[in-house]
């Protein structure tokens, strides 16, 4: 069991999917739960591991459920539970993952309101493929930190090294023209633009020595600047280009109407905490203003769709929706150098806090394909598969083969 926890830890998602609807802080290995509520088995013959059942008839309760594995464990082993705790997200997402509700009707009223949501929204999104100019849609943009010294602004990004593919070939940004370029050589560019872009790390400016500074007055989705966007054309495929007048015009018609959104600011004021205190020390007083207009946009019409919805259909689906926030904020950022993943997003909570990247990832979450952060993605991770696996359980045996189920 100790063995199995060491690799559960790292993938409760993958060991443990129908507990993993929604993101929590302190989640536990269900291997390990599983070794604990075998020792309340009573019959010798049903106390292995691996042996299904042994606690029908017994009631377990759990006073601080959390992530909920252990409501989850003792129902497979046959028990009945209770659960309590002080905050709403274990109760909803106890109750979302674990009632029996059938997953056509929950596909089927997902299917329709990721319909409506791009029908509404997806315009907003949209771009051209640099290859044959056909107009696509944006997958994810990213963004350099605005800064600044005496001399000037800058902006900053993690790396300019954009992707790395797996045959080693690198997609690289000019820090002159700020243009995306493939290739080891160097950008052929003839205009340097305003604001270069300097790589984290060089934060002092050298020709006046000062550092370069952040400007906490203005909100923190207004300091950074679009840099690249992403996408899939049909005829190219995968494509990453400068941020272009296309893509540009679409941000804006968003920006156009953000106050018209129909979020009330009081309602997402910043209050001190052990977390979000960090926020208050860059001057972000409130969460609205750590999403982009987009963002927010596809949030509203979302809620809305919802309000049609009720029961089960209705929690599952906003718990889907508040759970795909961790990848859709400008707190994301970007994997773009790492071999094995190239192109995937870094969550708002990679590390178990609030990070604040140079190098920004403003992601679609209505994209069309099932990529990285988006609610295609999400849906079949958090609720397809957690509902195939919930219906027919497995765990790893490491007795024949690491890799056998």
């Amino acid at each position: 069991a100790n063995r199995l926890a060491r690799l559960e830890t790292y993938n409760k998602h993958y060991y443990r999917p129908n507990s993993y609807l929604h993101k929590w802080w302190a989640r536990r290995c269900g291997t390990t739960f599983r070794l604990i509520l075998k020792q309340l088995v009573l019959d010798a013959d049903r106390q292995g591991f691996y042996v299904p059942g042994g606690l029908e008839g017994k009631l377990i309760l759990d006073p601080m459920i959390g992530g909920g594995t252990t409501l989850h464990e003792a129902i497979r082993m046959g028990a009945s539970v209770v659960g309590v705790d002080l905050d709403p997200i274990p109760i909803l997402q106890a109750r979302a993952t674990l009632t029996h509700y059938p997953f056509s009707e929950i596909e089927s009223a997902f299917t329709d309101f990721h319909a409506s949501l791009r029908r509404d929204l997806a315009h907003y999104f949209t771009t051209r493929c640099p290859h044959c100019n056909e107009r696509a849609e944006s997958w994810f943009t990213l963004y350099g930190a605005r800064r600044s010294c005496s001399c000037g602004e800058v902006i900053v990004v993690d790396s300019l090294i954009i992707r790395q593919e797996p045959d080693g070939s690198l997609i690289r940004l000019c820090p002159l023209c700020r243009k995306v370029f493939a290739g080891q050589n160097a950008c052929d560019c003839n205009e340097k633009v305003d604001a270069p872009l300097v790589e984290r790390g060089k934060m002092v400016c050298p020709v006046c020595q000062g550092n370069y500074r952040e400007d906490t007055s203005v909100p923190y989705y207004q300091r950074y600047e679009p840099l690249v966007v992403t996408g899939h054309c049909p005829s190219h495929g995968f494509f990453m280009r400068s941020f272009d007048n296309e893509a540009g015009d679409a941000l804006q018609q968003a920006e156009d109407i953000r106050e018209a959104i129909r979020f009330h600011r009081q309602d997402f004021v910043v209050e001190p905490g052990l977390k979000s205190i960090h926020l208050l020390r860059r001057g972000i007083d409130n969460y609205l203003d750590l999403f982009s207009s987009r963002q927010l946009l596809v949030m509203q019409s979302a809620t809305d769709i919802l309000a049609n919805h009720t029961g089960m259909i209705q929690l599952n689906l906003a718990l889907l929706l508040s759970t795909s926030l961790e990848f859709n904020s400008l707190l994301s950022g970007y994997k773009g150098k790492s071999k094995r993943r190239p192109g995937a997003i870094r969550h708002a909570f990679a590390h178990h806090a609030y990070s604040f990247p140079y190098t920004a990832l403003e992601n679609n979450p209505i994209y069309w394909r099932r990529a990285s952060g988006t609610l295609q993605r999400l849906f079949h991770a958090r609720i397809r598969r957690a509902r195939s696996w919930a219906a027919l359980p497995k765990e790893r045996d490491l007795s024949r083969d690491k890799a056998s189920f």
